[in-house]
């Protein structure tokens, strides 16, 4: 990444201009230090004491370096629909059926592995910055370098993420609105969650879109961030969203719970929007026929 100083950032110290300009985290600054040319200025190495003058050009080299890869990360070619990608991050409509990350059972086929072959020119550490449930399909943000996954978590954790889900439930529901209800994991299950007066504050607001006696289907908006919230909280309505076996039952229309990640809007970084999957849509054709559902 290549910057120019100007005239208000005239004389100030490299180590300030990081920290403040650039809200480089300390570690990032750590570990820019340890390579040598890692840090230049006008093509030349430099401390991070230097004092730098209008014009000035900063470099940093904000790769991340082989030894710090994963070296058990499978590269696998499945492929992807990429909403948008360039150095700094990817935005992906994660396919139903695929995890997003390695984990006990799941050493391949996961969106880790897709991304690591796809970037299998360059020392490549995959970093989600949101994650969804293997069965959910939908948006996931993935940062390209450090630097960048520091500026996503802090948006995140700040509530500069909106995000929008489409989901098919169970039975009819007669209009839109919202859901108060504290959430907590249920004692002895590691996985499950609950509604619980003692659990943490969690808010969901639902709009309908279709409705017939088997069946819903609701743009929903999570206020908070909870683990399995929105399926949780529409089990507690009595509304299960379909094929979910864990809040639910299985449904022989669908083989995953009918849970879709639609859109993310991150403040001062980009709206992305991701069609439905065809097992959803082949469930809503069925019963509403109405392509201006999707």
């Amino acid at each position: 990444m290549e910057y120019i100083i100007n005239e208000k950032q005239d004389k100030i110290i490299l180590r300030d201009f990081l920290k403040k300009e650039l809200v480089l985290s300390a570690r990032l600054i750590k570990k820019l230090k340890k390579y040598y040319g890692a840090i230049t200025v006008n093509g030349e190495p430099s401390t991070v004491r230097r004092i730098l003058n209008k014009d000035d050009i900063v470099f940093l080299d904000l790769d991340d370096k082989e030894e710090e890869t994963n070296e058990y990360l499978e590269k696998s070619d499945i492929p992807l629909d990429i909403l948008y990608e360039d150095d700094n991050y990817t935005v992906i409509n994660k396919a139903p059926n695929m995890p997003t990350h390695q984990s006990r059972g799941h050493y391949t086929g996961t969106l880790a592995n897709a991304l690591a072959f796809r970037y299998q020119d360059r020392s490549y550490i995959f970093r989600a910055i949101n994650r969804l449930d293997k069965d959910t399909s939908g948006i996931v943000l993935t940062a390209n370098n450090r630097h960048f996954a520091d500026i996503l978590s802090k948006k995140l954790r700040s509530g500069c993420f909106h995000k929008q889900y489409i989901a098919i439930v169970e039975g009819r529901i007669a209009s839109s609105g919202e859901i108060n209800a504290p959430i907590k994991r249920e004692k002895e299950s590691i996985i499950k969650r609950i509604v619980a007066d003692d659990g943490d504050e969690a808010i969901t607001k639902y709009e309908l879109l279709a409705s017939c006696d088997q069946m819903s289907v609701l743009l929903v908006t999570p206020i908070t961030g909870r683990t399995h919230q929105i399926r949780v909280h529409m089990a507690s309505l009595g509304h299960p969203i379909i094929g979910d076996t864990l809040y639910g039952s299985s449904n022989e229309l669908i083989t995953r719970q009918a849970l879709h990640a639609y859109r993310l809007n991150i403040d001062g970084i980009g709206d992305f929007e991701a069609q439905l999957p065809d097992d959803m849509k082949n469930v809503i054709r069925r019963f509403f026929g109405n392509e201006e559902l999707f």
